[in-house]
C-alpha cells in the first residue's frame, strides 16, 4: 500500500487504497464514551480478528465500518472513516452495503422473510439481479451451510445455530468486497464453528475482506491473520495474532491464552 494516496475528509486524512480507514474516531451516547482515538487501515484482503471485553466498543466499531454510524444510529461523532473508498458520513448505508456486508450476533434481528430461501434472496431481488442468478446463489449459499432441505421452512422455526448459518448465508449470497461478522459462532457448535471459518478462508484467499468480532482465541489464533484488542473503547493490541495471543497479557483483557501457547505463557509469566 502507498500510504501517499491519501484524501481529506472533513479536515482528516484519510488513506483511499484501504478497504477501511478510521482517523481521529470517537464516538459517544451522551456522556459515555464508546469509542475514543480510533485510528486503523486495514487493507483489502486482509483477514482481521477484532476481541475484547463486553462494552469494549467492538460491535460499536463494525456499525461504523458500514455506516450505520453515524447516519441510522445517532451520537457524538468525530474524525473521519472510509469504507472501500466511500466516506461513510456522505454516502448512503444502501451505496456502503453494496461493497460491505455484515452479520450481526443476534441473527433474530437481522432475519424477517417467511421463508428461509426469500431470506437470503431478499437482497439480491433488491439489486435487480437476475432471476436465474438469484436461484444460483440461494442454492449455492444455502448448500454451503446445509439449509438446502429447509429452502421453503419458516426461519423462526429454525433453532438459533441454524438462523445464524441463515444469516451469514444472506450476507455471503450478496458477495460483497467487505464482510464483516460479529461474534458468527456464538449460536453454532464446535464442528460448525470450524466450518464457518473454514468458508470464510477460502473467500478470504479469493480476495475478499473479513472482519470478524470473536471471543473464541482458539479461533482467532487458527484463523486470522492480526487480531486487535479493545478495552476501554481503545485499541490496546494490534499484531499478528501469534504475537498478541501469546502473551499472558491479554487476560488482563478478558481473553483466554490459546491452548497451543498456554506453556508459552507459564514461563514468561
Amino acid at each position: 500500500m502507498d500510504p501517499c494516496i491519501q484524501v481529506r475528509f472533513h479536515g482528516e486524512v484519510c488513506n483511499m487504497v484501504d478497504a477501511i480507514n478510521i482517523c481521529n474516531l470517537s464516538f459517544s451516547y451522551g456522556k459515555r464514551d464508546v469509542l475514543k482515538g480510533i485510528n486503523l487501515s486495514i487493507g483489502s484482503g486482509e483477514f482481521v480478528g477484532i476481541a475484547g471485553p463486553v462494552g469494549s466498543g467492538k460491535s460499536t466499531l463494525l456499525l461504523v465500518m458500514n455506516g450505520v454510524i453515524p447516519n441510522m444510529i445517532r451520537g457524538n461523532f468525530k474524525g473521519a472513516v472510509t469504507a472501500c473508498g466511500m466516506d461513510i458520513k456522505t454516502s448512503k448505508v444502501s451505496e456502503i452495503s453494496q461493497k460491505i456486508g455484515i452479520v450481526l450476533q443476534d441473527p433474530n434481528s437481522q432475519i424477517f422473510s417467511l421463508r428461509v430461501g426469500d431470506e437470503v434472496a431478499f437482497a439480491l431481488e433488491n439489486r435487480k439481479l437476475p432471476k436465474g442468478q438469484i436461484e444460483r446463489r440461494v442454492d449455492k449459499y444455502l448448500k454451503l451451510f446445509g439449509l438446502h432441505s429447509m429452502k421453503d421452512d419458516d426461519p423462526n422455526n429454525l433453532s438459533e445455530g441454524q438462523k445464524q448459518k441463515l444469516a451469514i448465508a444472506s450476507t455471503l449470497a450478496m458477495e460483497p468486497e467487505v464482510i464483516l461478522l460479529d461474534e458468527p459462532s456464538s449460536s453454532l457448535d464446535s464442528s460448525s464453528a470450524i466450518k464457518l471459518y473454514k468458508i470464510l478462508r477460502a473467500l478470504n484467499r479469493k480476495g475478499i475482506t473479513i472482519i470478524v468480532v470473536e471471543h473464541d482465541t482458539e479461533l482467532l489464533v487458527e484463523n486470522v491473520r492480526r487480531v486487535l484488542v479493545l478495552k476501554g473503547s481503545t485499541i490496546k493490541l494490534d499484531g499478528p495474532p501469534e504475537k498478541i495471543l501469546s502473551s499472558p497479557k491479554i487476560e488482563k483483557y478478558g481473553l483466554k491464552v490459546p491452548c497451543m501457547f498456554k506453556s508459552t505463557a507459564r514461563s514468561s509469566r
